[in-house]
């Protein structure tokens, strides 16, 4: 008798492991109008109602979180001294430190209106990062053309993988990403994650 409650015990205390720390909580919020200010008046998807989705995805089994939901939304920037002007993805974030860390990389995989992956976006920081605090940085990346600024549609944010101060490697678990962007992607596979990401520039 006393071996059966202790196996209910223990696969109780399993169950509920794997809720709080096996599983990716997943957040969604509106990423603002589909419209992209050009100035001059000039507003590319003028006439769309269009919202566009922030999906963003929590795995509480790791050593940092992505506070709230944050997503990449599309700016035009006209050409100045040191860079030249154009379409550009950006997103700003903050992280929640939950063990000490030396580097982490967000990753943010983009979606057309048609529901295609279009690319993935990375954001990489090399930093110490102490148990407790948050960060805010932000992420900026080439957009290739006026068409992928008007199609751009969704994106998915979480964080790819960190370096602990003590040099190991975590890396996410794709099971929860792939669950998300085949909602908009049927054909999405996993090499699609490993696909070399766009950095930040």
């Amino acid at each position: 008798m006393k071996y059966w409650i202790k196996l209910i015990v223990c696969i109780y205390f399993i169950a509920i492991a794997s809720l709080v720390y096996g599983e990716g909580n997943v957040t969604k919020s509106s990423g603002g109008n589909i419209k992209t200010e050009l100035g001059y008046g000039i507003i590319l998807n003028k006439e769309s109602s269009l919202e566009r989705e922030w999906i963003t995805i929590h795995d509480n089994s790791f050593p940092a979180d992505l506070l709230g939901t944050i997503g990449v939304k599309t700016i035009y920037e006209s050409e100045g001294r040191y860079s030249s002007g154009g379409f550009r993805y950006k997103a700003n974030y903050t992280i929640k430190v939950l063990k000490p860390l030396s580097a982490i990389e967000i990753r943010f995989l983009t979606f057309d209106i048609w529901g295609d992956h279009i690319r993935n976006l990375s954001s990489t920081q090399i930093i110490d990062l102490k148990e407790g605090e948050t960060h805010d940085f932000d992420g900026k990346w080439n957009v290739f053309g006026e068409n992928e600024a008007s199609d751009y549609y969704a994106s998915i944010a979480y964080i790819a993988q960190v370096r602990t101060k003590t040099g190991k490697v975590i890396k996410a678990d794709p099971k929860t990403v792939i669950e998300e962007a085949r909602k908009f992607s049927a054909k999405f596979a996993e090499s699609d994650l490993e696909s070399k990401p766009e950095t930040k520039k």
